[in-house]
C-alpha cells in the first residue's frame, strides 16, 4: 500500500514538475518572440500587387518577423495598406513600405484636366509607369520639313533638334482595346503589324480586370499601347498641341519628383 502511494505521489510531483517546465518554456518562448518578433504586413502568397491597383484584403497578410529583417517604414498593421495603391510592383513575400503608398488617384489638381494623345504623336525615351514624373520634349521636324512653318507661338524655338518643354506626370497609359497599362517600353520603330493594331485594335481578347490584376503589360499584354494621359494646365495643353506641329512630342521619365526637387 505504501508503495502505491509513493508511486502515485511520484506521479504526480513527475506531472507537476513538467507542467511547470513546459509552462516555462512557453512563457520563456513568447517572451523570446515579444522582443525578438515582430507584425509586419507583406504580400501573400500567390499575390502580386500593380503599380496603381487598390489593395484589398486578399493581397496581404500579417506575419511576425524577426525585428532586424524589417524594413524602416514597413507597415505594420493590415488596415495601414487596404484601400492604398502602390507606386510600383510588389511581389509575393515582400514588406509594404508605407513611403511606397499613396491614396492619390492622380486626379487633376486645381488648374488642371485631364487630357490623353495618340501614342502616334509621342516618342517615349525610356520606360515609363503610371505615375512617373516625367520631362517632355519636341523633337522637331527636319530644316526641310520646317521652312515654310511660322515661329511658334506659345514656345520658344532656341536650336534646329529638340526644345524641352516642361515637366508633368503620367497618369494614364491606355491600349487600342481602352485597358490601363501601367508599364510601357520605348519602341522607337513599331512595324506595321503594331501601327495597325493601334488603329483597329489588337485581335487578342481582352483580360478580364481580375486577369489584369496579377499581370502586367510585359508579361500579357491585352493590346498595343496607344494613348498617354497628363494632367495638364490649359497653357501645356495649347503647347503640347502647337508642338506636335512642328515634330515628335518625346518624354522620358526622370527620377527627382516635383516634391523632392522643391
Amino acid at each position: 500500500m505504501k508503495k502505491q502511494t509513493m508511486l502515485v505521489i511520484c506521479l504526480i510531483s513527475f506531472l507537476l514538475a513538467g507542467s511547470s517546465f513546459y509552462a516555462a518554456t512557453q512563457y520563456i518562448d513568447a517572451l523570446a518572440t515579444e522582443r525578438l518578433f515582430a507584425p509586419v504586413v507583406k504580400v501573400a502568397a500567390g499575390k502580386e500587387i500593380s503599380p496603381f491597383e487598390p489593395i484589398t484584403e486578399d493581397d496581404v497578410v500579417l506575419v511576425q518577423e524577426e525585428i532586424d529583417e524589417i524594413l524602416p517604414d514597413a507597415a505594420r498593421d493590415i488596415n495601414d495598406v487596404v484601400g492604398k495603391r502602390s507606386t510600383q510592383t510588389i511581389y509575393q513575400g515582400e514588406q509594404l513600405l508605407t513611403n511606397k503608398l499613396t491614396d492619390s488617384q492622380l486626379l487633376p489638381e486645381k488648374g488642371e484636366a485631364r487630357y490623353e494623345f495618340p501614342l502616334l504623336s509621342i516618342q517615349p525615351l525610356t520606360e515609363l509607369r503610371k505615375g512617373d514624373h516625367v520631362k517632355i520634349w519636341v523633337k522637331y521636324k527636319s530644316l526641310a520639313e520646317l521652312q515654310d512653318y511660322p515661329e511658334p507661338v506659345q514656345f520658344k524655338k532656341t536650336n534646329d533638334t529638340a526644345e524641352f518643354l516642361f515637366e508633368s506626370q503620367l497618369v494614364s497609359v491606355r491600349d487600342s482595346n481602352g485597358s490601363e497599362i501601367y508599364t510601357l517600353k520605348p519602341s522607337l520603330l513599331p512595324s506595321p503589324d503594331q501601327m495597325d493594331a493601334v488603329f483597329n485594335g489588337a485581335r487578342e481578347k481582352p483580360q478580364s480586370n481580375h486577369e489584369k490584376k496579377y499581370h502586367d503589360y510585359r508579361v500579357q499584354p491585352t493590346a498595343l499601347p496607344a494613348f498617354l494621359g497628363f494632367n495638364l494646365t490649359d497653357r501645356e495643353y495649347v503647347i503640347l498641341n502647337e508642338a506636335m506641329s512642328y515634330g515628335m512630342l518625346q518624354v522620358g521619365h526622370i527620377m527627382v519628383s516635383k516634391e523632392q526637387a522643391s
